[in-house]
């Protein structure tokens, strides 16, 4: 069975997609304290959770004081993410606020319809604050310049996937 195609339960991958995006944050094991607080659990809910995802290979335990657990390459795999690259964050502003976050993909699931626009978008932290019917902008990224504007339609478990129905979107039109 090859990683990406490795059936996880929602807990597993939110459990893992938590510890993922904590530690491309610190770069450094994440201990369970963290890792409930991010995910509204305890700590305990969360060691009893890791042997789980030890025995598939996708995280390792750290021992020590500054110990925690680790994301292996596989569950980098698994998360179709790259632990090697460097991605820009981009400005996220919601109620009046402007939060730099970094943002793995933006897809778009229909952009031909004249008033039904909508996108996925994933980032690579939970963003919790954010709910549906809230107003969002996201941008401008770094190489495109786009900004897209609109109001919240669904969010996942983990708060890093929102889908976003779009009102507006404009990126810079170059000559290169």
């Amino acid at each position: 069975m090859s990683a990406d195609s490795l059936d996880l339960y929602e807990t597993q991958r939110r459990t893992l997609t938590v510890l993922v995006n904590e530690y491309q944050q610190r770069d450094s094991p994440v201990n369970s304290t963290v890792l409930a607080e991010r995910m509204d659990r305890t700590p305990g809910t969360i060691r009893n959770k890791m042997p789980q995802l030890e025995s598939l290979g996708l995280v390792e335990g750290v021992a020590g004081p500054t110990g925690g657990y680790e994301p292996t390459e596989k569950a980098f795999q698994v998360l179709n993410r790259d632990p090697d690259t460097e991605r820009e964050p981009v400005t996220v502003a919601h109620d009046f606020e402007r939060v730099d976050a970094t943002v793995e993909s933006v897809s778009f699931t229909n952009v031909n319809h004249p008033t039904d626009c909508r996108a996925w978008v994933e980032f690579q932290t939970a963003m919790p604050s954010l709910e549906v019917g809230d107003p969002v902008a996201i941008g401008p990224t770094a190489r495109a310049g786009l900004v897209v504007a609109g109001e919240v339609h669904t969010t996942n478990d983990t708060g890093n996937r929102i889908s976003l129905t779009i009102s507006r979107m404009e990126a810079p039109v170059t000559d290169e």
